[in-house]
């Protein structure tokens, strides 16, 4: 695959489908590893079948689509059994997006998703770009978005690495509070990146 290859990432609520946006409006080809996700568990999908094998039928609906509430609970709270799916899953969704951007004619691309850190995706990605917002705008986001409570809101913060941690990974770092020019941001960024891709 000779296109270059990126990825962007952080939290929930940090805005990454925002800056997501900004990059495909400069030209670059982004892939959505939330939708490939969705569409390798997919009735009848080979990562379906896997997953009913190691999860038990209870996580399959009556009419064989994944039972995506009925899943999240047994994993939402077991560090293990969240592992057992990603295992499975991120197999699929690594050739998936591999065939995606293959496919696509921009030469520059990029994978937004939150887990992209320490899955098999991530080794696709020459540089990552990490979006961060603080804890108060990103549960103010998540509460308005998903039509959720502030205790939700904060459970789901809480659940995923903080932005310490995602920041160790970036090459590029978007603190997108509020304040923030986010357009002017993402294009300076970018140019660097299609000076890096020429290299």
């Amino acid at each position: 695959m000779d296109k270059f290859i990126f990825g962007i990432t952080g939290a929930t609520g940090a805005g990454k489908s925002t800056v997501s946006k900004l990059f495909r409006d400069l030209g670059v080809y982004v892939a959505d590893a939330d939708k490939a996700s969705r569409a390798v568990t997919q009735k009848g999908s080979l990562c379906l079948s896997e997953i009913c094998h190691k999860f038990g039928s209870s996580v399959i609906t009556k009419t064989g689509e994944l039972d995506r509430k009925a899943l999240g609970k047994i994993v939402f709270n077991d560090k293990e059994k969240l592992q057992l799916l990603n295992d499975i899953t991120h197999k699929y969704i690594k050739s998936y997006l591999e065939n995606e951007i293959a496919n696509s004619t921009s030469p520059i691309a990029a994978i937004d998703g939150a887990v992209i850190i320490g899955s098999p995706v991530m080794d696709m990605c020459k540089l990552m770009v990490v979006v961060i917002a603080d804890t108060a705008t990103r549960i103010e986001r998540i509460t308005k978005r998903d039509n959720i409570d502030k205790k939700t809101a904060q459970m789901r913060v809480n659940s995923q690495m903080t932005n310490e941690e995602y920041c160790q990974y970036a090459d590029y770092i978007i603190e997108n509070n509020d304040e923030i020019n986010l357009g002017e941001c993402v294009e300076k960024i970018y140019n660097k990146i299609e000076n890096i891709s020429k290299k």
